[in-house]
């Protein structure tokens, strides 16, 4: 739950006392729930279809006909920019005979064509086109038109509500998203660069790692520990969705500590867990976007890594900056999260009853586990 004193004010007090926030208790969380087969299919089938998923940022789409595909579970799914104010999803699949319609990404598109037999689509999913059209005289064009799917664009962020429970959690989570994302207006950022990244390691393991700040000063010794206050988080939860706010060290050197929302995104980081599998990095110039899938395996995943930036990279020193941090973000997760994460995973097949323990000061995995199990119980 989010507490009614300054978000400033009780971050100030964690940081003069040396502190953090903590759960009530300690919570044991069993190993058999990242490496259970059956769990991780039931997690697909619940989690990512009967609840609303953020699937990217309309800032990676910014003009008409712009474009980007991705796999969700078991759903190709193709985002289109089709007016300059309006975003669409559709089924990736030509209603002719399957074929994905389009690829990765792209720009300024004034159709789509399915390289199979080259039957083609308007950006609004109507089918203009099919070679040899007596062939199919009998089925009107109007009833191959692509399934649109439902999207909603809120502040930038792209939901899929895949069926009508989703779409009511959305609604239900609304007034959660207006209260964590307030500051996050993503429609004026600008994509820098992406990166995807295959893991051999459950994609909850994965989320684990941006839920806590107590191992930055043991593993991120090099890379974040000189810039970040370890283990000093303020913790809210916002329905299933969590933030965590971490102290950079500037603070200490700052002679107004935080008495403004600019000094407290100017001299933080602040980890925001979109429920289930979204996590934002956000930084006073720019939010990093981690979207975490779960893989074929009970021990593999996807991640998909993007950078935003509040200004557009015009210079060779801004394209430059913005590599540093596109750079650090990828050394620190990718060359140091998730290659101990992999061995983690690899040790959890050796002793299969063992419980995890979440300590008092890590609140941020108890409340994102505890969501889980609650929304495999809700179906």
């Amino acid at each position: 739950m989010k507490s009614k004193i300054d978000i400033k004010d009780r971050l100030h007090n964690l940081i003069m006392n040396r502190e953090t926030d903590y759960a009530k208790d300690i919570y044991r969380n069993p190993v058999k729930e990242y490496i259970d087969a059956k769990r991780n299919l039931r997690e697909k089938n619940i989690l990512f279809k009967n609840n609303p998923i953020c699937i990217g940022i309309s800032a990676a789409i910014p003009n008409k006909g712009d474009w980007f595909t991705l796999h969700l579970i078991d759903t190709p799914i193709l985002v289109v920019r089709k007016t300059s104010n309006e975003i669409t999803a559709y089924l990736n699949i030509c209603t002719h005979r399957g074929a994905k319609i389009a690829k990765d990404s792209g720009k300024k598109a004034y159709s789509f064509q399915c390289p199979y037999h080259s039957w083609t689509y308007s950006l609004d999913g109507k089918l203009i086109g099919r070679p040899r059209e007596k062939a199919f005289d009998r089925i009107d064009k109007k009833k191959c038109n692509l399934t649109e799917l439902n999207i909603h664009n809120h502040n930038g962020f792209l939901w899929l509500t895949s069926n009508k429970k989703s779409e009511i959690k959305f609604k239900k989570n609304i007034n959660h998203l207006n209260l964590l994302l307030k500051d996050y207006n993503l429609n004026n950022y600008h994509f820098y660069k992406s990166k995807i990244i295959n893991i051999k390691m459950n994609w909850k393991l994965a989320a684990d790692t941006f839920l806590e700040l107590y191992h930055i000063n043991s593993l991120h010794n090099e890379t974040l520990s000189p810039i970040i206050m370890s283990d000093i988080a303020l913790f809210d939860s916002f329905g299933s969705n969590i933030r965590i706010i971490g102290p950079r060290k500037s603070v200490l050197k700052s002679k107004n500590k935080l008495k403004t929302n600019q000094e407290l995104k100017t001299h933080t980081i602040q980890v925001i867990t979109l429920f289930p599998n979204t996590v934002l990095v956000t930084h006073h110039e720019h939010v990093e976007v981690w979207h975490i899938l779960p893989g074929e395996k009970e021990n593999e995943s996807k991640v998909s890594f993007s950078l935003y930036s509040k200004e557009k990279a015009k210079t060779k020193s801004a394209t430059q900056h913005w590599d540093n941090n596109f750079n650090l973000a990828i050394d620190v997760v990718q060359a140091e999260d998730f290659p101990l994460g992999e061995d983690v995973q690899k040790g959890f097949y050796a002793d299969p009853k063992r419980k995890l323990i979440f300590g008092k000061n890590e609140p941020g995995l108890q409340h994102f586990h505890k969501s889980i199990n609650q929304a495999l119980k809700e179906g």
